[in-house]
């Protein structure tokens, strides 16, 4: 999709004055990266995915708990830093040895070299040996397939929660242990429990402290994890861009596209992630394109905006209602 880049001077002007086209948007947040579907991240960092959420009312992600009364603590999520590694780092941190992003990268590239068996090419969608060499790219992404070879190896369940679908996804199946990750679009973070004084709605002690992993037949955890991550829905703590007309909020960046595909794209290539979206009340005014060949005629600002996200044509005039 093309792409539309905003002169600094244009930064206090609204998005249908841009000729913008903007759908709905939202877009979704280890200490480190991104992924994708529980997608697997790719090349590039990722600052924190700040769109429409928490966040963005003043109200940190962290600040987001479940009292847990019965177990006289408080359920809570450890953000991690966005610097491609999230999936590393949150998983890496929720291990009794807390093993760093990095070395966790050559774990998994030594297991799948000791397993050519398990992980062929159609697995790994691409040749074993340039996957072990990508992985161990700091700034490569993780995702599904990543979560299931870290399972594999370590031998514990890793439950990932959606925040957009609010569903979750299980990597690990008959294991004794299990660790919770949540994943906002393309961001992965910690699920954590922390002992705490009554009323519970904040923890006591500091993340060394956390407790991170739970025998599989303890399903209360999930549950109380699956309340967690409806306020993280409610407070829009996620990456959802599909449809939508996104901007990117680094400074210095000018960047706009739209749907999900676009922004990652834009994610990976430059390392931004902080996308927010270009809302705007529409209308229902029948406009048609402007430029020189082309027959767009289009009912509202969605569809002028999807137009011009789609073609680049910024040029549009309404065709009168009689």
């Amino acid at each position: 999709m093309a792409m539309k880049t905003l002169e600094p001077s244009q930064g206090d002007q609204n998005a249908r004055s841009l000729g913008l086209h903007g759908e709905t948007l939202t877009i979704v947040p280890e200490e480190t990266p991104p992924a994708p579907e529980v997608p697997a991240q790719t090349t590039a960092a990722q600052q924190r995915a700040t769109t429409s959420r928490a966040a963005r009312k003043n109200e940190s992600p962290e600040d987001v708990n479940v009292p847990w009364p019965e177990r006289e603590g408080t359920l809570l999520l450890r953000v991690m830093p966005s610097d491609n590694s999230c999936l590393f780092t949150a998983f890496g941190g929720a291990l009794p040895k807390q093993i760093p992003a990095q070395q966790l990268r050559r774990m998994m590239a030594d297991y799948i070299v000791q397993h050519p068996e398990d992980y062929s090419e159609a697995v790994l969608g691409s040749s074993p040996s340039q996957y072990c060499r990508s992985i161990q790219d700091p700034d490569r992404w993780g995702g599904g397939i990543e979560l299931s070879i870290l399972s594999s190896i370590f031998d514990i369940q890793i439950c990932t929660f959606d925040v957009q679908a609010q569903n979750l996804i299980n990597f690990g199946e008959e294991k004794r242990d299990r660790c919770i990750l949540v994943y906002s679009g393309i961001h992965y973070d910690r699920v954590a429990f922390s002992y705490s004084e009554y009323p519970h709605n904040a923890p006591s002690l500091p993340p060394e402290m956390d407790r991170t992993v739970w025998p599989t037949d303890d399903d209360e955890v999930l549950e109380q994890t699956h309340k967690l991550v409806k306020k993280l829905n409610a407070a829009h703590y996620y990456t959802d861009t599909e449809g939508l007309i996104l901007k990117c909020d680094v400074p210095g960046c000018d960047w706009i596209g739209s749907g999900q595909l676009e922004g990652r794209k834009h994610a990976e290539l430059t390392g931004h992630v902080d996308l927010s979206e270009i809302q705007d009340e529409g209308d229902n005014v029948l406009r048609k394109c402007d430029t020189f060949g082309c027959d767009f005629i289009g009912q509202g600002d969605r569809a002028m905006r999807q137009h011009s996200v789609d073609t680049a044509h910024e040029r549009f005039s309404i065709i009168p209602d009689w």
